[in-house]
């Protein structure tokens, strides 16, 4: 009902409901004027949302908020519930879900769609890899997360070669992929020792099986360590660290190139224990400030060596940049067309 709700909302309003999403659970007596800039501050996907009206949904006693974004809107970036005082609003996008995923689903999945793309596939690859005829027209809901975990699971073990310790090399993709995602998943380490597990095939299962007979509540971080050893380079942890120390941006290397290079050495310093997990985002920074020799001003522009008492993390730092780069980049272009009216003008007169 209230995907209908938004979708005849927004024909009647004569705006398309792919940019908008509805906002429901809103109590009758909440203060009209505090929605809009609620919204605005519970993530920074929404931060730019506006929104259009609202109505009351007898049926639910409380009003539905219809806001409208810039543009198309992203369901995964969207999260499925608000948290505000006394309770919580739902969102409903063109793209939700009758049973909405939980965040740290969400997330995970997010991590999941990125590390397809490194390795060549998309989306539209996942019929296929959960051994479904393409043929048949899709459902309407989306897989659920058990139904990705398999296709994950599936998608790295064509990463990892069928005997790893023959040849370590393609494993190291796998391992940086999924130690990031891990990291990131905002769940109970169970949880994603769990999720680990059921990706794994063969000697790499049997790694992890021999290392649960001895401890069963042995933590994901061990078991991403186990493996390392087992497929891993056979690097130390001396070794790992000093490659880590040792790069710096090379020339004509984007600051956000230079950042997602070094990220790779770091999980592998982590992986060996040359990095504790917990000054991950300081070590980080520190290089940073240290590697890049190129660009200087996006040091100063976004005050990274101001910032290494309260580090930000990797995906907010890798976002920052990356729009200062293109700010950078918008102000050449600039100064360039500039120089050009100039000389035309200089060559009329």
């Amino acid at each position: 009902m209230a995907l209908h709700l938004l979708e005849d909302w927004c024909k009647g309003m004569n705006i398309n409901p792919r940019n908008c999403i509805l906002v429901t659970g809103v109590p009758e007596a909440f203060d009209e004027g505090a929605i809009e800039p609620i919204l605005r501050v519970s993530t920074e996907y929404l931060s730019k949302c506006k929104m259009r009206g609202r109505m009351f949904v007898r049926e639910e006693g409380a009003f539905a908020v219809l806001c409208e974004l810039p543009s198309a809107v992203e369901p995964l970036q969207v999260p499925s519930t608000i948290a505000v005082e006394d309770g919580e609003w739902t969102v409903i996008t063109t793209g939700s879900q009758p049973s909405p995923v939980p965040a740290s689903d969400v997330a995970f999945l997010k991590k999941m769609s990125a590390f397809l793309g490194k390795e060549g596939k998309t989306l539209a690859d996942m019929p296929g890899l959960l051994g479904l005829d393409p043929g048949v027209p899709q459902r309407e809901s989306a897989p659920s997360p058990d139904e990705w975990v398999k296709a994950l699971g599936q998608a790295l073990e064509k990463v990892m070669p069928p005997h790893p310790e023959s040849s370590p090399y393609p494993f190291e993709p796998w391992l940086e992929h999924t130690t990031e995602m891990l990291q990131e998943w905002a769940v109970p380490d169970a949880e994603k020792r769990r999720r680990l597990v059921e990706c794994l095939r063969g000697p790499a299962l049997d790694v992890i099986r021999t290392l649960k007979l001895g401890n069963p509540g042995v933590k994901v971080k061990d078991c991403l360590e186990a493996l390392d050893h087992a497929f891993g380079r056979t690097e130390g942890s001396d070794d790992v660290y000093c490659k880590f120390l040792n790069a710096r941006q090379q020339k004509g290397e984007k600051v956000s190139a230079y950042i997602q290079r070094l990220e790779k050495l770091l999980q592998r310093a982590i992986m060996r224990g040359a990095v504790a997990v917990g000054q991950m985002d300081r070590t980080r920074l520190a290089q940073i400030v240290r590697g890049i020799q190129y660009q200087n001003p996006i040091l100063l522009h976004l005050r990274l060596r101001e910032r290494q008492d309260n580090p930000p993390s990797y995906s907010q730092l890798i976002k920052e940049v990356r729009e200062e780069e293109e700010r950078q980049a918008a102000g050449e272009v600039w100064e360039e067309e500039v120089t050009i009216l100039i000389a035309n003008e200089t060559r009329r007169d």
